[in-house]
């Protein structure tokens, strides 16, 4: 089963990082140079509405998890704060870097959709729990069978920003003084992470409750009598768990496996069951860390906030 801190942001941030390159270098280094509150008018190609309706949604559409939520949540960033405050960094180092005589034209987060909304990734929190998409795309996301952009073009980007970023001076003047102005205008994301840190923790802890431990052994019997020898779900999704080929089909024997795993889970109850162990561990994790989940919770409302009054200054 992929762990859930894999979740979200694999085609938008080179992997899943919550950060872009450069983005939390210099968390609390003063803004120099960079200090003056110019107004923002760097050009930049933001994600419009039409890209951001491809997102994904907080609320799971379809299949086991249709609907399910977790009380941590309340806590998490989503996918269009993260966007945001990204974009924004990379407006404020820009123009930045074009005051001090460099250039810095990253590509835009968001471009491209993402694999989940939130850290806690919850369609797939318990792995693949939808029949149709298993039917359909086996143990792949979307984004494994399609991609918006040729490993050509993809290499082009790079070399355009290692040719960018190789002039004398211009790491000096990103490191000692635009990240230092994006932390100041914008704030950092993820300098502390209570929320996720729990969510892992509670996805591990439950797992060896009697009900969750009951309904896995019920799920990996299930898959015995449909031919399937898994005594977890890592047996069952790791097979077919490899980097894929953009525009590979999965075969007919994934399909099969894909299927009858999701086919498993609602015989046994296996999500259900999960997602209400984790439900009440959550709530007890919110009690004992209220001050701490709160005061980040604060923290990023305020760093998303910072982040829209920038991008409204941006020429598009």
């Amino acid at each position: 089963m992929r762990h859930t801190r894999t979740f979200i942001l694999t085609a938008t941030t080179a992997a899943l990082a919550f950060t872009a390159a450069c983005g939390t270098q210099s968390d609390d280094g003063a803004a120099g140079a960079g200090s003056q509150h110019e107004p923002v008018v760097q050009r930049m190609p933001l994600p419009d509405a039409k890209v951001r309706a491809t997102w994904p949604k907080q609320e799971v559409a379809s299949g086991l998890a249709k609907g399910m939520r977790l009380p941590l949540e309340d806590y998490m960033l989503g996918y269009p704060d993260i966007v945001d405050v990204e974009n924004a960094r990379d407006v404020v180092k820009s123009a930045c870097m074009k005051r001090l005589g460099f250039s810095f034209t990253p590509k835009p987060m968001g471009l491209e959709p993402a694999t989940s909304y939130n850290e806690m990734n919850m369609e797939r929190r318990y792995g693949i729990t939808d029949p149709a998409k298993a039917a359909r795309l086996g143990f792949a996301d979307e984004q494994d069978i399609q991609s918006s952009e040729d490993e050509a073009a993809e290499e082009a980007e790079l070399a355009r920003q290692d040719e960018e970023s190789s002039v004398e001076g211009w790491d000096q003047a990103m490191n000692e003084t635009c990240i230092p102005e994006a932390n100041e205008k914008v704030g950092v994301l993820f300098l502390t992470d209570a929320a996720g840190e729990l969510a892992g923790e509670s996805l591990e802890t439950t797992r060896d409750t009697s009900a969750v431990k009951t309904a896995l052994a019920n799920w990996s019997s299930c898959m015995a009598d449909h031919g399937h020898q898994a005594k977890t779900l890592d047996d069952a999704e790791a097979k077919f768990a490899t980097p894929r080929t953009p525009g590979l089909k999965p075969s007919a024997d994934e399909l099969k496996l894909a299927t009858d795993t999701v086919d498993c889970k609602q015989t046994s109850r296996l999500v259900n069951t999960w997602h209400k162990a984790e439900t009440a561990y959550q709530q007890e994790k919110i009690r004992e860390h209220d001050n701490e989940l709160k005061a980040e919770k604060t923290r990023n409302a305020k760093t998303v906030e910072k982040a829209r009054a920038v991008l409204t200054n941006v020429a598009r």
